[in-house]
């Protein structure tokens, strides 16, 4: 394999590897541990299942016959998208004898599986055996309903009097971490260049934030889940996150992704309401995790906070650019390691400052501040040749005005 090849496979790996690993080491570290063999990331999350009485299959589109708002929901999530997304999929080809371990993640049910896994001290060389309960319409679903509402004896439920025509089981951990952090934490090196990085549930455990994933990830509703059914506190299944899609969204479902959406950080700029022609002043923006109970960005090691300050004269013409990428850096190849990591914790804040000397024009000049979330860098996007697939999204901006001020003529004698 071509050295340039294997440090993008490499990379791809990084981010695409796992769901959990025996030990965990602290946000602070690399991806050093090593999980021991048939840790839970390693199998499928729910088993090959059949439908239970009353129901008229698994899919979620047979969820979506009665539960049709949370149906709706859910697909325009990047959870309906985890099988079919176009930069997965790019990432998923690159090393055939390792990919199992992803689909673990992206597509947790037995059914959703061509092929079992079974692993062994190997982890290029697992046992497979043809699965004969693949259901090739239910894989297109990624991470579906009964990804999180599969239960031995009934269809998971959080709440304890639920009466429904297929059986339910009252499981109270469906609204607590539990139910994430089995697949968002995920950190194992399993060789020197393939590593695991998602460690949202130890950033979370380390900030201690005083609410579970569901509570910001779910936001609260109140509404009858089926047809007939009572009015119940629930949680809208969108999971935005930093609002990038992964394809081209209706403008139906566009809103549904937005509704209730709060960004986990804060943008404000700094700038003065005036400032004399020829003086050099300072603007600046100051971007904090206000809200997030976790680093920002967390998850994917590709993805990172671009944020940038620009001021421009009179004329349209640029004065003055500052930007700062927050986010980490690894190297891949030979042994993977972070390079660096200036991620947001939760509360923190930084600050990007730009001298900006005031033109001598009559009138004002404009500042602006944005955050852009990117998914994958413009480089990687390129390399894997994804098109127009979104890449980014900007979910900030702030604008300023500055007057200026002139210096007054002095008058002829």
């Amino acid at each position: 394999m071509a050295a340039r090849t294997r440090r993008h496979l490499l990379a791809v790996l990084a981010g695409f590897g796992c769901l959990m690993c025996a030990r965990q080491p602290s946000a602070s570290s690399g991806a050093e541990s090593t999980p021991d063999v048939a840790a839970s990331w390693q199998l499928p999350r729910t088993p090959v299942i059949e439908p239970f009485p009353g129901t008229t299959g698994i899919s979620a589109a047979s969820c979506g016959q009665c539960h049709a708002e949370i149906y709706a929901e859910w697909k325009t999530s990047t959870h309906a998208h985890a099988w079919v997304d176009p930069q997965f999929q790019a990432e998923l080809h690159k090393d055939p004898e390792v990919a199992w371990l992803c689909i673990n993640c992206h597509t947790p049910m037995g059914n959703q599986q061509e092929r079992l896994h079974t692993p062994t001290d190997q982890v290029r060389a697992p046992k497979v055996v043809d699965n004969p309960g693949f259901d090739r319409e239910l894989q297109q679903e990624g991470i579906t309903c009964l990804t999180c509402h599969w239960r031995a004896d009934g269809i998971a439920a959080v709440h304890d009097d639920v009466v429904a025509p297929h059986p339910t089981v009252y499981v109270p951990e469906l609204r607590t971490e539990d139910t994430c952090t089995s697949c968002h934490q995920a950190v194992a090196r399993l060789e020197d260049a393939l590593v695991c990085t998602f460690n949202t549930g130890q950033e979370w455990a380390d900030a201690a934030p005083g609410k579970t994933c569901p509570e910001c990830h779910m936001p609260p509703q109140r509404r009858a889940s089926a047809p007939g059914s009572p009015e119940r506190a629930g949680g809208r299944h969108t999971w935005p996150g930093s609002l990038i899609a992964k394809d081209t969204p209706t403008a139906d479902e566009r809103v549904l992704m937005e509704a209730d959406w709060v960004p986990g950080i804060d943008l404000v700029l700094h700038a003065p309401t005036k400032a004399k022609a020829g003086e050099r002043v300072t603007v600046s923006i100051t971007v904090t995790n206000a809200r997030a109970g976790h680093l920002v960005p967390t998850g994917d090691p590709e993805r990172y906070l671009d944020v940038g300050l620009v001021a421009l004269d009179p004329t349209g013409a640029p004065l003055s650019a500052a930007e700062l990428r927050i986010g980490q850096k690894w190297e891949w190849w030979p042994v993977a390691r972070r390079l660096s990591d200036n991620r947001l914790a939760p509360g923190e804040s930084k600050v990007v400052k730009m001298m900006v000397e005031v033109p001598d024009l009559a009138g004002s000049f404009a500042v602006t501040g944005w955050v852009d979330h990117v998914r994958i860098s413009p480089e990687n996007a390129a390399y894997h040749d994804l098109g127009d697939y979104p890449t980014r999204r900007r979910v900030y901006t702030r604008d300023a005005t500055i007057e200026i001020e002139r210096a007054t003529a002095a008058p002829s004698p």
